[in-house]
């Protein structure tokens, strides 16, 4: 039977707010499971303690400062040749400081594909590429990465908004800047929509299926790693909840290709919200048929699935990875939120490219 919430929010929100982040973590995790060991997984994905009311005030444009965005700490290694630089995005209301990977392999073809990498919580994009080692993949594939910042002024803990409505709307918010951000570096670059691809982890895997449900026609596949389904949650309370006991998955599928990948072992986001963006994407995608497989990947047993169309065309893929916590499986040490396993880096750009 589902426990009730026993969350005493207006101390949680004291403590968020006097920076005490640990001590609210437990607070959460004690009413939602009543465990409050600690983990070695990045903290719940705070919400924001309050919006705008009536919808989105669209600002006057101003570039966020990096503000919680760590400049320092070990440095991205960068392939030769390759451009790893910062630029500012506008639009759908928003305005991000975003890095972008141009590899040096690219030269005077057209890139193999764009991926847009979408970071979890507490991290910014050089430490994600460090975890992900995804410059070193983007050079060997010719790849361009697009890695936007969520500042600490629109969430405290850097979280990308999957819980909220408002940024999964098709004319204003946080996907429909990711969106407008994809095309526009892909105008760039001669990429078209079926070589677009979106991947993140935690609440950027959140946010890759709302793009891909959303904004399907935008992206050949999307990539969701520890992640949740789309219309998960409508609020802060409801986002603890779906990350503890699942999501009910209240809105459109992914439209486009899938890759789902989830561990076992995942404490801060249940496994049964992969299981939901499985379902979610089947009922938009009828009619696959499935055949599944056991590995031992990286020391790891690994349950696959594979969805193919009627004309054989691999449509979703999925990896539940036994023992695997909330973190990048295969990630490099050097990033935040990695774990050995299973390289989750490799297998989504197969599944991207071929």
């Amino acid at each position: 039977m589902t426990k009730p919430l026993t969350l005493d929010m207006s101390k949680i929100t004291q403590l968020m707010r006097d920076g005490q982040l640990s001590e609210a973590t437990r607070m959460i995790q004690t009413g939602l499971s009543g465990d409050a060991s600690p983990q070695a997984a990045p903290p719940m994905p705070f919400p924001q303690m309050a919006f705008p009311q009536g919808g989105f005030q669209k600002p006057a444009f101003a570039a966020p400062s990096l503000d919680g965005l760590r400049r320092g700490g070990s440095a991205v290694t960068v392939p030769e040749g390759g451009q790893w630089n910062w630029r500012t995005h506008q639009g759908a209301g928003q305005a991000r400081e975003v890095r972008v990977y141009v590899p040096a392999s690219v030269g005077e073809e057209a890139p193999a594909g764009l991926l847009l990498l979408l970071h979890g919580c507490t991290q910014d994009p050089d430490d994600f590429a460090r975890g992900t080692a995804i410059l070193q993949a983007a050079e060997r594939d010719r790849v361009i990465v697009v890695a936007p910042a969520q500042p600490t002024s629109a969430n405290m803990n850097r979280c990308w908004t999957w819980f909220d409505p408002r940024h999964a709307a098709t004319d204003g918010g946080e996907a429909a800047f990711l969106v407008d951000l994809t095309r526009t570096v892909a105008q760039e670059h001669a990429v078209p929509p079926d070589r677009r691809f979106a991947a993140g982890l935690s609440a950027g895997g959140a946010m890759a299926v709302i793009l891909g449900a959303v904004f399907a026609d935008d992206f050949g596949a999307v990539a969701c790693h520890s992640g949740l389904p789309n219309g998960a949650a409508r609020d802060m309370g409801g986002a603890f909840a779906a990350m503890s006991q699942g999501g009910p998955g209240q809105g459109p599928g992914v439209g486009c290709r899938l890759f789902v990948i989830h561990g076992t072992a995942d404490r801060t986001v249940t496994p049964r919200n992969g299981e939901a963006v499985l379902d979610q994407a089947l009922r938009c995608q009828p009619g696959l048929t499935r055949r599944a497989a056991d590995a031992r990947l990286e020391g790891h047993a690994v349950s696959i699935g594979r969805h193919r169309d009627a004309e054989g065309q691999l449509r979703i893929q999925t990896w539940t990875v036994q023992g695997l916590g909330h973190a990048w499986s295969g990630g490099a040490p050097q990033g935040s939120h990695t774990a050995p396993g299973p390289d989750a880096t490799e297998a989504m750009m197969r599944f991207f490219l071929d």
